[in-house]
């Protein structure tokens, strides 16, 4: 979990100035996915049942789709929560000094990087969709001076205010720097 009190690396005064996940409408199609995956072994006994009203007491098919349905469900469910880990422990942080993504790939792997405000040169901000467009979230692009691997921010809430959001905190990091720059 993300201590929000000691960020890693972290200045004497350095604040955390906007702390963001991802919209919680973003796994609504993944969620109906999964009740729908779920769905399909109760799907199948209900139509087996129907057509051929022996096969559950028969001794050896019974248990046997009885052991199939339980990992096919228990595969589902695995699927469910490394997809809710995923979407959960997506974060990104702002503060006054920097930008840090912290990503989640997978149970077992996360990437963590951070980048100055003051390297920020482009920030554009994407909905598409009408889903999106109503419920006002989409996605946010930063690009750095001399790079070409640019931060996501997928699926936040109100991605224009965040984009105007980071632009002003970028020109106040630039401004300090100059000035912190000035007095050496």
């Amino acid at each position: 979990m993300i201590d929000l009190k000691h960020l890693p690396n972290q200045k004497p005064d350095e604040k955390i100035l906007l702390f963001l996940r991802r919209h919680w409408l973003a796994p609504l199609k993944l969620i109906f996915f999964m009740l729908v995956a779920a769905a399909v072994p109760f799907g199948a006994y209900f139509v087996i049942s129907i057509g051929m009203p022996n096969f559950f007491t028969h001794p050896i098919f019974y248990p046997i789709s009885v052991l199939a349905a339980s990992f096919y469900l228990l595969s589902v469910w695995i699927f469910a929560f490394q997809e809710y880990i995923d979407y959960y422990l997506d974060t990104w942080i702002v503060t006054n000094w920097r930008i840090i993504n912290i990503e989640q790939k997978g149970l077992f792997s996360r990437t963590s990087s951070s980048l100055h405000l003051a390297e920020v040169q482009d920030v554009t901000s994407n909905i598409t969709g009408v889903v999106k467009t109503f419920l006002n979230y989409g996605d946010v692009f930063i690009q750095t001076a001399g790079e070409k691997h640019r931060f996501e921010f997928k699926d936040i809430h109100n991605p224009e205010e965040v984009k105007s959001q980071i632009i002003r905190f970028a020109d106040q990091a630039k401004i300090s720097l100059q000035n912190s720059d000035e007095t050496k």
